[in-house]
């Protein structure tokens, strides 16, 4: 049995809770917050076992085998380096961190203490994924030409301070906040390494950080990718996403968490595909707890280089 710690109880972590609920061979063992009233109010909502007012004390806690952070973008890096440096396997919420230097830091001193790593990219895991990738390799809508992804809100709906994290000039920003949507589908569909990124950013003056970003990504196998983000406005569902075949096109709402696309072929025919999800964060906390007890330090859905993939997009728009 595989015991899970969530450090940082935000919004995030209650769904990320409620997805280990579903997973196999694994356990919500400790909930850690640097306020301990509220680390003992999830402690008895949840049934953890135990709760922590310390980071340090969830390093130290020999029963926890694997951490996931749900922490603000800019603690991440010290964080995952202290959960390795004491022999925790970690899933990082995205993003990881800031740079593929940083990304390339922490995997390689994971793999010097023989640990798990991995950022926390939900969209490729989910089972909506999974049956996507099975139409697309079926050929029902022949090779694939082109995507288009997006994922857009109206950040003002939230009310945060001019302060919060998000706003970051370095680790905050509409692209790394919800920019990585788009660019991880669109990388996962397209199964290809990235060739050539052009992009351009909207940096808000007032806040010194990007508030929307828009990208075209060519891929080795030569399919093209247009991906978009914002904090303007709420999108379709937030975002959406259309795969474009010779053959056809694959419609896809919440394509990030979404239980359904509609296959639109050129004939004219359309089918509608329901996939059952328990929660979009049961996937990728299976695969990190089947990984670790197969001893792999990685996945191969998203590894190292997948992750780095997704940083090269976001550098690339934001430089």
């Amino acid at each position: 049995m595989i015991n899970i710690a969530v450090i940082g109880l935000g919004n995030i972590s209650k769904r990320v809770i409620e997805g280990i609920k579903f997973v196999k061979d694994a356990k919500l063992y400790c909930v850690a917050s640097r306020d301990i009233n509220k680390a003992l109010n999830f402690k008895e909502k949840y049934d953890a076992e135990v709760a922590y007012g310390s980071y340090d004390d969830v390093y130290k806690d020999k029963n926890i085998n694997l951490v996931y952070l749900c922490t603000p973008n800019h603690l991440h890096y010290d964080q995952i380096m202290s959960c390795l440096n004491n022999g925790k396997h970690v899933i990082c919420e995205k993003p990881m961190v800031s740079s593929i230097k940083e990304i390339n830091e922490l995997f390689d001193y994971a793999k010097s203490k023989n640990l798990f790593l991995m950022e926390a990219e939900k969209t490729v895991f989910t089972n909506l994924h999974k049956e996507l990738k099975k139409v697309l390799k079926s050929g029902e809508i022949g090779e694939i030409i082109s995507i288009r992804a997006d994922y857009s809100y109206n950040v003002s709906y939230f009310n945060f301070p001019k302060n919060h994290w998000v706003f970051d000039e370095k680790y905050g920003g509409c692209l790394k906040d919800v920019g990585v949507y788009p660019i991880c589908f669109s990388n996962s569909i397209a199964d290809s390494k990235v060739k050539n990124v052009i992009g351009k950013k909207y940096i808000n003056d007032e806040y010194k950080c990007d508030f929307g970003g828009i990208g075209i990504i060519e891929y080795e196998n030569g399919i093209k990718a247009i991906i978009e983000c914002c904090w303007f406005y709420d999108s379709i569902d937030r975002g959406y996403a259309v795969i474009f075949g010779t053959k056809g096109k694959i419609h896809v709402p919440n394509y990030w968490k979404g239980n359904k696309f509609k296959i639109i072929l050129d004939n004219k025919k359309i089918k509608e595909i329901e996939v059952k999800q328990n929660s979009d964060f049961e996937g990728e906390i299976q695969e990190a707890v089947d990984m670790i007890k197969n001893n792999k330090i990685e996945s191969p859905i998203m590894s190292r280089e997948k992750t780095i993939e997704i940083m090269k997009v976001i550098e690339e728009i934001i430089s």
